[in-house]
C-alpha cells in the first residue's frame, strides 16, 4: 500500500503523524511525507522519505503575523486556522498535492488534522483518507469550526460540493495518542476515533535528587517571538532555589549567554532525547505542547504548565489539571491576553510553588500514573497499518 502523509510541516505538526508513517514503514508500506519545502529537516529528523510542496510566499503570511499576535488568544487561533492554515496554506499546497496524487497514485492520505488540501485532493482524485489530531478533541473542534469557510471556498473553485458546515471535513477516521483520560466529557469526539500508544514507556529509573524538565517547546525560543531570553531568564530565577536539578532546552540556536550566570542546579541544551529524561524526571514544567505534554504523562509524570501562545497549550493544561495530573498556571489568562505577551507576575510568581507541590504532594504523580497506565493499555502504533488498510479498502 502507498501512504502519503501530508503535513505543512512544521515541527509541532510533523510529530504527531511522524510514527503512524514509521509503523506503516515497519509493517512494509511505501510511505512518503509531502510537506511545505521549507520544513524538510523537520521531516528528514523522522527518518521517513520526503517530498516537497509549495509554501505560501513571505510577503503574503509575515504581515499577518502582528495582526494574529495582537489578538486576544481565542481569536488569534481562530484567524490563524482559517487565513493562514485554511486559505494561504491549502493554496499553496494543493497544485503539488494534486502532482502526487495523479503521479505517486497513494492508495491513502493520512493528513494531520490542520493541513487540508488534501481533502480536496482526496475527493476529486477517490482516495481514501484518514488524519491524525494535534491535540484534544475541543482543539480539533474548535480548529475544524474556524477552517470551514476557507476550506469550502477552495471547494468550490475545485468544483466540489459545498461543505458550509464542516461534515465532510469531519467524517474521516481520526486517529490519536491522546489518552481519552485527558478529554473534555462535554466535547463529542469526532467520528471514528481511533487511539494508539506512539511509544513503549520503559519503567522509571531509580529514584534520587530530583530532576525537573523545563521545555517550553521547539519555537518559543524563536526570533519571531517574544520570549527569549525573558521567560526562560525568569523560570531559571523562580526555581533555582529549590532543592532539585533542573534541565532546561530551548530548541533553537540562540546564544545560552544571554540567560545569563547559570545556578549550579540548572543545564541548559538545546535537544535532548525526550524519552530518556523523561524516565528519570520527577516533574515537567511545560508550555502544553502536544509532545511535551503526551510524553510526560505517557511515562507517569506529573506537570505544571505554563501556557503561552497558542490556544491548544491552554486546552491541555486545562485537560491535565482536569485529570488531577499537574497544575495548570494562568488560566484566566486565556481571555485576557495577547499571543505576544509574557505571562503575567502573578502567574509567573505561581511557577516556583505550583512546582513544589507536584514534587512535594503524592496526588498529581498518582493522577500520572492512572493516565500512564491508560496509555499502555492502548493499542501499540503498530497496530495503526492494519486499521489504516481496513480504511482503505473501505473507502
Amino acid at each position: 500500500m502507498r501512504v502519503l502523509l501530508t503535513t505543512r510541516g512544521s515541527s509541532g505538526h510533523v510529530m504527531p503523524l511522524a510514527p503512524f508513517g514509521q509503523a506503516c514503514v515497519r509493517a512494509g508500506h511505501d510511505v512518503l511525507v509531502a510537506a511545505q519545502w521549507r520544513f524538510e529537516e523537520n521531516v528528514a529528523r523522522t527518518g521517513l522519505p520526503f517530498t516537497p510542496l509549495g509554501a505560501p510566499r513571505d510577503e503574503d503570511w509575515m504581515p499577518l503575523l502582528p495582526e494574529f499576535a495582537a489578538l486576544r488568544l481565542d481569536e488569534g487561533h481562530e484567524r490563524m486556522v482559517a487565513e493562514f492554515f485554511g486559505e494561504l496554506d491549502t493554496r499553496a499546497m494543493l497544485p503539488g498535492l494534486r502532482r502526487l496524487a495523479d503521479g505517486w497514485r497513494p492508495d491513502l492520505i493520512v493528513r494531520e488534522s490542520w493541513e487540508y488540501g488534501s481533502t480536496i485532493v482526496a475527493e476529486e482524485r477517490g482516495v481514501p483518507l484518514a488524519r491524525v489530531g494535534l491535540g484534544v478533541a475541543g482543539v480539533e473542534a474548535m480548529s475544524e469550526r474556524a477552517a470551514v469557510p476557507a476550506v469550502d471556498r477552495a471547494r468550490a473553485a475545485a468544483g466540489l460540493p459545498a461543505d458550509p458546515g464542516g461534515e465532510r471535513l469531519r467524517a474521516a477516521p481520526y486517529l490519536t495518542a491522546m489518552p481519552e483520560a485527558l478529554e473534555d466529557p462535554e466535547v463529542p469526539l469526532p467520528p471514528r476515533t481511533l487511539r494508539f500508544r506512539v511509544a513503549d514507556v520503559p519503567e522509571p529509573a531509580p529514584a534520587g535528587e530530583p530532576l525537573v524538565y523545563v521545555s517550553f517547546g521547539s519555537v518559543t525560543a524563536g526570533v519571531h517571538l517574544p520570549f527569549y531570553p525573558a521567560l526562560y531568564r525568569a523560570a531559571i530565577e523562580a526555581l533555582a532555589p529549590l532543592a532539585a536539578r533542573f534541565l532546561l532546552t530551548v530548541g533553537e540556536a540562540r546564544d545560552h549567554g544571554e540567560l545569563g550566570p547559570l545556578p549550579g542546579n540548572v543545564q541548559v541544551e538545546r535537544w535532548v532525547p525526550q524519552d530518556e529524561v523523561l524516565a528519570r524526571a520527577a516533574a515537567v514544567v511545560t508550555h502544553g505542547g502536544h509532545g511535551s505534554t503526551l510524553g510526560a504523562l505517557a511515562h507517569g509524570v506529573p506537570q505544571v504548565v505554563l501556557p503561552l501562545f497558542s490556544v491548544d497549550q491552554w486546552f491541555n493544561a486545562a485537560a491535565l489539571a482536569r485529570a488531577g495530573a499537574g497544575v495548570a498556571l494562568g488560566a484566566a489568562e486565556r481571555h485576557t491576553r495577547r499571543a505576544i505577551d509574557l505571562p503575567s507576575e502573578a502567574t509567573l510568581a505561581a511557577l516556583r510553588p505550583a512546582v513544589e507541590h507536584v514534587l512535594a504532594d503524592p496526588g498529581p504523580r498518582r493522577a500520572a500514573a492512572r493516565i500512564a497506565a491508560e496509555v499502555r493499555a492502548l493499542p501499540p502504533v503498530d497496530d495503526a497499518p492494519a486499521a489504516l488498510e481496513a480504511i482503505a479498502r473501505a473507502s
